[in-house]
């Protein structure tokens, strides 16, 4: 790989980014860069969460320029696009509005493989020296979302339930059945949700599922 080529994971594997329809999907262990965090995505603390993993993320992207660190197995990449883990302290009830001061979320962003704790630990420290700034909430984490159903949601969060109406059933006539892990789902923002209009936003949406025991199908 020359140095002017950069891995763009969005294709050389979009299959994780662009689902044309709603789908099956294996989703392998990945790297992650992640702020965890409670409330509301207007919060100050959400948006500070963001801010907080873009200046790791671009200092790990941008270590092939110093000459004081090597990375192992390093490449040249394009920074992914901001994801989140989403769930509640609450079920919500049908046809409530979603308490959005009750979430819990997990915002990140994917790194190459070769990223370890370790590099991590230096990005944040040599960001935090440049920047007069704490970094200490991003974390290096290995995800692994397994067995899902995803699709494109296109337009506002706040129309995500009709989508996740149709996910539940799909999910039900393919023999599926939808589980809650940690989190009740995952959003890969393919839009800047802080700069476009909400109609334009692009978000992937992916939910954990199994497949549905013999004894519930014969129910």
């Amino acid at each position: 790989m020359t140095d002017s080529i950069k891995v763009d994971f969005k294709k050389t594997e979009k299959e994780f980014y662009f689902p044309k329809k709603i789908e099956v999907i294996t989703v392998p262990e990945m790297t992650y860069l992640t702020v965890s965090g409670h409330g509301a995505p207007a919060d100050a603390v959400f948006q500070e969460a963001i801010a907080s993993l873009y200046p790791i993320a671009y200092a790990i992207s941008m270590s092939y320029k110093r000459e004081d660190i090597v990375i192992p197995h390093f490449y040249r990449f394009v920074v992914p696009p901001l994801e989140g883990l989403w769930t509640s302290k609450t079920v919500p009830e049908a046809n409530e509005p979603l308490r959005k001061e009750e979430l819990i979320w997990k915002i990140m962003i994917r790194m190459p493989e070769f990223v370890t704790e370790e590099i991590v630990e230096w990005a944040k420290k040599e960001t935090a020296l440049k920047k007069k700034q704490d970094f200490s909430q991003v974390k290096h984490e290995k995800i692994k979302d397994g067995l899902c159903i995803q699709t494109m949601h296109k337009g506002s969060f706040d129309d995500e339930a009709e989508t996740f109406s149709l996910m539940a059933k799909f999910a039900a006539e393919e023999g599926y059945e939808l589980i809650h892990k940690d989190f009740h789902h995952r959003e890969i923002y393919l839009s800047d949700f802080r700069k476009a209009s909400p109609e334009k936003l692009k978000t992937v949406l992916h939910q954990y599922v199994q497949i549905k025991p013999k004894e519930k199908e014969e129910q």
